[in-house]
């Protein structure tokens, strides 16, 4: 049987041991700390505000935005910064959702471009067609003795005006479009038969856009 001493002994051996342990338990505690907030403050420098279409957004619209925070890491200059509200007209067309490239919104950008009122018959344009649609614009000549095939005159042309309230005798609604300064005699010269505005989807203006970088 151990003697009183040396039951002392066991006991402050025993009691260093646990003390040694927690203080190695404190400092592991300590450290896991260090780490977890070194983390926090990694993620918070890649993050950063910027803004998203909250509804799609064709070109020429006005920007419907919201901001969101987001971790972007080396991709966050490519994107419009939540700093100011934007200012001026869509440049490119934007799905609902996604985030605004850094050069989507700006001012209006000097072009050749021209608008021309053509003649629609209110069965062969988009139902609900409004400014700031895209259409392609499809021709068939007037001559029912011998129709033709129809023929694409102008793709992606944007809808600048619908005049509902004006009808022309045939039942024809004046509709504006801007075209380029070189369509506008194609056009004119198509509107003498009969037009057909086909809708462009913004899903199909992303891919054309996409196609042309």
């Amino acid at each position: 049987m151990l003697n009183r001493g040396a039951r002392a002994t066991v006991r402050l051996k025993s009691g260093a041991r646990w003390r040694d342990l927690r203080l190695w338990l404190g400092l592991g505690l300590v450290v896991c700390s260090m780490l977890a907030g070194a983390y926090v403050l990694s993620a918070g420098e890649r993050s950063i505000t910027v803004w998203r279409a909250a509804t799609d957004l064709a070109v020429g619209d006005a920007p419907q935005v919201e901001a969101v925070w987001v971790q972007l890491e080396d991709s966050a200059a490519a994107y419009l910064p939540a700093t100011s509200a934007p200012v001026g007209r869509m440049r490119v067309p934007v799905a609902a959702g996604a985030l605004l490239p850094v050069a989507a919104v700006g001012a209006a950008q000097t072009s050749t471009g021209r608008l021309v009122t053509v003649p629609v018959d209110s069965m062969h344009a988009p139902v609900g067609l409004a400014p700031g649609d895209v259409v392609d614009v499809w021709a068939t000549s007037g001559d029912v003795s011998n129709p033709a095939p129809p023929t694409l005159v102008l793709a992606q042309a944007h809808v600048q005006a619908v005049d509902r309230e004006n009808v022309g005798v045939g039942g024809e609604i004046p509709v504006v479009l801007e075209v380029d300064r070189t369509q506008a005699a194609q056009i004119i010269a198509a509107s003498r038969g009969l037009l057909s505005l086909v809708e462009v989807p913004l899903s199909a203006q992303l891919s054309t856009q996409a196609l042309g970088r």
